[in-house]
């Protein structure tokens, strides 16, 4: 009879703590933010330092918001892959999302005047083949557009969760989502840039749907593309962000909870809320977060608490040595 009483009291205690790790709270997290950078030689020295400061913090991973270069700097594969090395000095899992000057301007003649195309290829081969690889150390676990084979073509479509919260990386570049004319542009340039559109805002909405599935406390989406929501009347813009903006405000009304937009391109540090509801009305639940960017080598530290009613909270992290005073 003891020994059926202490059974059961073995029994008893294992499950409740199995209950507790089940239901035990999701906790809080930070990670960091950077892009556009680094660029010129002097970048690479105060790019130096932020790789340091960054090692030496306590971070889930480091996500870049693309550009990892200058505009006119060599596109050659030596040039990407001494990228990818430096990358992959970061401790914590490094994610890029890609930019205009990695691929879209590499027709510039400092560039090299490559077939953007071929740069594309090459950028998709270096950072992003097999789908899911990632550079820096540690481990993070993502998911790639990929996977799907009807996507294959988009590996650096990323998304993952962290304490419930998710990540989804969608590739939108500057120099109008690289519709930007050139000499030698043809129709598979244009054909590529609806076709890659197309496939974003699919990975877009499938995030939205899965998170809201899942009950997720927020979600945060990184592009590289300041979107210029404020560009009313302008065709330009609007025949290469409109679509995106359309597709976000629908599933940010839609989620209705906090949801952050990332992104560089302007290299403008800045936290706002610019938008807006079919009426005009600016959404409280969504915020936009722009990275420091070339020559202002800093960072955002990103804290992550699915406890907290607006789940992201942002802290610019300035770095003395790198700070331009005058």
């Amino acid at each position: 009879m003891v020994k059926w009483k202490s059974s059961r009291i073995s029994c008893m205690w294992l499950v409740a703590m199995v209950a507790a790790a089940t239901c035990s709270p999701a906790t809080a997290f930070d990670f960091a933010l950077i892009g556009d950078a680094p660029y010129s030689l002097e970048d690479s020295l105060r790019f130096g330092r932020l790789q340091e400061r960054i090692n030496a913090e306590d971070l889930e991973f480091v996500l870049h918001v693309g550009d990892i270069k200058g505009g006119s700097s060599s596109c050659a594969d030596e040039a990407l892959q001494r990228r990818h090395d430096w990358y992959d000095r970061f401790s914590a899992p490094f994610i890029l999302v890609p930019g205009d000057n990695d691929w879209t301007d590499c027709h510039r003649e400092g560039a090299g005047a490559w077939a953007p195309l071929d740069r594309l290829a090459a950028l998709r081969r270096i950072f992003f083949t097999p789908p899911g690889r990632l550079q820096g150390g540690g481990q993070l676990k993502v998911m790639s557009q990929a996977q799907n084979p009807a996507y294959a073509s988009y590996p650096e479509h990323l998304r993952w969760t962290k304490e419930g919260v998710w990540f989804v990386n969608l590739h939108i570049v500057g120099s109008h989502n690289g519709r930007r004319g050139f000499a030698a542009r043809t129709a598979a340039d244009d054909d590529e840039v609806e076709a890659r559109t197309a496939a974003a805002l699919v990975w877009m909405r499938q995030t939205f749907v899965e998170a809201s599935a899942q009950d997720a406390p927020g979600i945060m989406v990184t592009i590289h593309a300041n979107p210029q929501f404020d560009a009313q009347g302008d065709s330009l813009l609007t025949a290469a962000f409109g679509q995106f903006i359309e597709v976000l405000r629908d599933e940010v009304i839609r989620f209705g909870k906090p949801v952050v937009l990332a992104h560089g391109d302007s290299h403008y540090f800045r936290i706002d809320k610019p938008l807006t509801n079919v009426g005009g009305r600016r959404l409280d639940y969504f915020t936009r977060v722009e990275s420091f960017g070339s020559p202002h080598m800093h960072w955002i530290r990103v804290q992550v608490d699915p406890r907290d009613p607006l789940v992201f909270r942002f802290r610019q992290e300035i770095i003395p040595e790198n700070a331009i005073r005058r």
